[in-house]
């Protein structure tokens, strides 16, 4: 049975290849009509570069009569500027199938594949190359290229546009010192720059790191706030850079993603950032260089990409002269310094503020309250050293115990109601400068003038100063703020 099954498979195998040798007869015949057929623009040389077969497609290809062409060498035709350069001459030397472009008479562009064909020797015997115009490819594809850059040029521009377009809900100002620091995070909100916010407390510098963001192209992205003075010095390096399951007694058995991490793609604020331990900031500086964080109890490296903002109510700069802050990290987190002003330098603020705050907090406790002018006076006069928040912390205060409908002086504190510019220990020595302090004491000066005297000319008259100089000053530091 075995011997019958292998006779039957031979007489099989037998029959197939006298199929495929007639099949390789029958091919022989009808080569060049093969040949012919191809779309593609053949070229056959011999090991030596001579021409022995092109396609009938070859003059319209390369504009030179097949005739011209055969029994003569792809030098000479290269030479002549047939195409340019001879991929066949190229095989023929390196004796390897080769993939280039050429230029032809007409400048176009051609690609071209040659493959050496070698006898049972090794020796080459033919070189056969297949050509293709790809001059319409190409300059379709520098096209589709240059519309490409053009749509990428255009939604850059029209999310610049967006975002310039958001509306400052968050923040309020009406000062010329607040402009020129909103007119700067304007300018550098799309750079990914790192910027410093400096600024006593309570004047608003998280509330502008979130502006940079929202204005930033990463504002889909997270934004990621921690107050690095409030968290204890011992939590801290876990809570920023992360921890490995087991990391320490008490870790949390999953480990735990860093805040660095978790600002991947958005923004990054360290605030109080001179509170940061000298043993952290060596880590922060490597994971703001080399943009990776490795976490506690871990050896992997883990990318991170955020944009940092820092910020601070203390002298940065004298910290790193003091060796309380690494002078290398205090250059990398200064790249773009904004100082904010305090409230006191930007008084023509408050009552823009004040509206602010009570239609805030009113819609907050579905109430329907408003402040009178004279409480606004009183907000006005007062130095704010809590700057916004106390100013915000007041409003709110006021709000909810004053018993009307009105906020009327005697229900702010009396702190506010007593002050005095002349005699107000916080104005003794400014910290912002002399010119702030005249104007603070000047406008209280005016708006005391104006309130016992009534008319313009009758402050100009007991003040010792023009009655158009008085006007101006009423309108400066009374009327344009109580129309704000």
């Amino acid at each position: 049975m075995n011997r019958g099954h292998t006779i039957e498979k031979d007489i099989e195998r037998n029959g197939a290849m006298t199929n495929v040798k007639n099949s390789n007869d029958e091919l022989k015949n009808y080569f060049n009509e093969i040949i012919d057929s191809i779309s593609e623009d053949l070229l056959i040389s011999d090991g030596k570069g001579v021409v022995v077969r092109v396609s009938p497609s070859f003059e319209e290809f390369y504009g030179i009569e097949e005739k011209k062409a055969i029994g003569r060498t792809v030098y000479e035709l290269e030479e002549e500027g047939v195409f340019k350069p001879s991929v066949i001459a190229r095989v023929i030397s390196r004796k390897e199938k080769i993939t280039m472009t050429q230029k032809d008479r007409r400048n176009r562009d051609i690609l071209v594949t040659a493959t050496p064909v070698f006898d049972e020797a090794g020796k080459l015997k033919f070189v056969v190359s297949f050509s293709r115009d790809i001059t319409e490819m190409n300059r379709l594809q520098k096209r589709y290229s240059g519309l490409e850059r053009k749509v990428e040029k255009y939604t850059v521009e029209l999310n610049r546009l967006r975002r310039e377009a958001i509306p400052e809900k968050n923040v309020i100002w009406k000062s010329t010192a607040m402009e020129k620091v909103m007119d700067t995070i304007r300018r550098v909100a799309d750079v990914d720059a790192n910027v410093l916010l400096l600024g006593e407390s309570g004047v608003g510098k998280t509330m502008l790191a979130k502006e940079l963001h929202q204005r930033s192209s990463r504002s889909e992205g997270p934004f990621i706030d921690i107050n690095c003075a409030a968290i204890p010095e011992n939590l801290l390096e876990s809570e920023l850079f992360g921890y490995e399951k087991g990391a320490f007694t008490g870790a949390d058995s999953r480990g735990k993603t860093g805040l660095m991490k978790l600002a991947d793609g958005g923004t990054l604020l360290l605030d109080e950032i001179s509170e940061l331990p000298l043993t952290l900031q060596g880590k922060l500086l490597k994971a703001i260089q080399e943009k990776f964080v490795i976490r506690v109890g871990g050896t992997t490296p883990i990318d991170v990409d955020f944009r940092l903002i820092s910020a601070s109510n203390r002298p940065l700069d004298q910290y790193a002269e003091e060796g309380k802050f690494r002078k290398d990290l205090y250059y990398r987190v200064n790249v773009v310094n904004i100082r904010v002003p305090s409230l006191a330098e930007r008084e023509n603020d408050i009552i823009p503020l004040i509206s602010h705050f009570t239609d805030m907090f009113a819609e907050k406790y579905g109430m329907d309250k408003q402040f009178s002018p004279k409480a606004k006076e009183c907000l006005v006069r007062y130095s704010w050293p809590g700057n916004v928040r106390e100013l915000s912390n007041v409003i709110e205060r006021a709000l909810v115990t004053c018993d009307g409908e009105t906020i009327q002086p005697e229900d702010l504190p009396e702190e506010i109601t007593t002050y005095d510019a002349f005699t107000a220990s916080e104005a003794a020595i400014p910290e912002e400068g002399l010119n702030v302090l005249l104007e603070r004491v000047e406008g209280a000066v005016i708006r005391r003038a104006y309130k016992k005297y009534g008319t313009t000319v009758s402050v100009a008259k007991h003040l010792k100063i023009s009655q158009p100089t008085a006007y101006r000053k009423v309108r400066k530091y009374i009327e344009n703020q109580s129309n704000a």
